[in-house]
């Protein structure tokens, strides 16, 4: 099935029923309406996700009413599950399924700065999904920022410049929020002590170019000046701050988010202050990014 290209709204028939795909911001971002999750997730659904989602970045979704055995299913239909690193190292497997609350509830962040998901890893998540349980009634937003759309934006010298560069990823600012232990967190820090990935990536399934570099886990320009990949780094960083490389989503009880990590970032807002909030997270695995 080919995905909806038309640029503001679009409706396509499938087995499944009507589905309706709304553009929701120019660069990325898409609601679709119509699609019954609940239901079999067919190889024709499964084909509608993938190609919605590398076109349109990330997918939204409202009043999914799936559990998380459901949404572990759609989760298969981009790879295999994987588990947390910090998790995973304290018992937990990748098939586990582990609700995260914030705010006074907290086993996770309040707020989080732009990140792609373990980018510290050889073989980040290529799929996010996550859906909504209990939501604030205000705030507690997700933003997310196109890095497909934050390298087409760049001046031509600094694409030039960073054309063959590679950045070292490392979870030093989330080890230190989620590890009280100081054994367990020098022994984590020596295990993911940092992995080189290339500034600018090909997108493994639409060919485009994507700046990957992160605020939340890039830590150094190889081969470059301290300073000068201090300032490079923190330039480039900045882009996805860009209200034109964004899109913001309101969380509703059964709302589901399905991003591209390999093209997209986000940025958890911490404006709900004592406010409940519950999320639940799948992850697909995905390949090492490549120029």
């Amino acid at each position: 099935m080919n995905a909806v290209t038309t640029l503001n709204r679009a409706a396509e028939r499938t087995s499944a029923g009507d589905i309706e795909v709304i553009r929701v911001e120019a660069n990325l971002g898409a609601e679709v309406r119509g699609l019954d999750l609940t239901g079999p997730i067919t190889d024709e659904v499964a084909d509608l996700l993938r190609n919605l989602l590398w076109e349109h970045q990330v997918l939204f979704f409202r009043d999914t009413g799936i559990d998380d055995e459901k949404q572990a299913e759609i989760g298969r239909v981009f790879g295999p599950p994987v588990a947390d690193s910090i998790q995973k190292r304290r018992g937990a497997k990748d098939e586990d399924i582990i609700p995260f609350n914030t705010g006074p509830y907290a086993n996770g962040y309040y707020g989080t700065p732009w990140h792609a998901d373990a980018t510290y890893l050889q073989t980040p998540y290529l799929v996010s999904i996550l859906r909504s349980v209990i939501a604030p009634e205000l705030g507690g937003d997700t933003a997310y920022s196109s890095g497909i759309s934050a390298y087409e934006s760049l001046p031509e010298d600094v694409k030039q410049k960073i054309a063959g560069l590679t950045a070292i990823h490392r979870p030093n600012g989330k080890a230190y929020k989620l590890i009280e232990d100081k054994e367990e967190l020098e022994d984590y820090l020596s295990e993911y002590s940092g992995t080189e990935h290339p500034v600018v990536i090909t997108h493994p399934f639409n060919g485009k170019k994507v700046l990957y570099v992160n605020e939340g886990f890039a830590q150094e320009i190889v081969g470059l000046p301290e300073e000068e990949g201090k300032e490079l780094l923190n330039y480039l960083t900045k882009q996805f701050y860009r209200p034109e490389n964004i899109v913001r989503f309101k969380w509703q009880p059964g709302s589901l988010a399905i991003w591209d990590n390999r093209a997209v970032q986000h940025y958890g807002i911490a404006d709900y202050g004592n406010a409940q909030r519950q999320l639940v997270r799948v992850v697909a695995k995905g390949d090492r990014p490549t120029r």
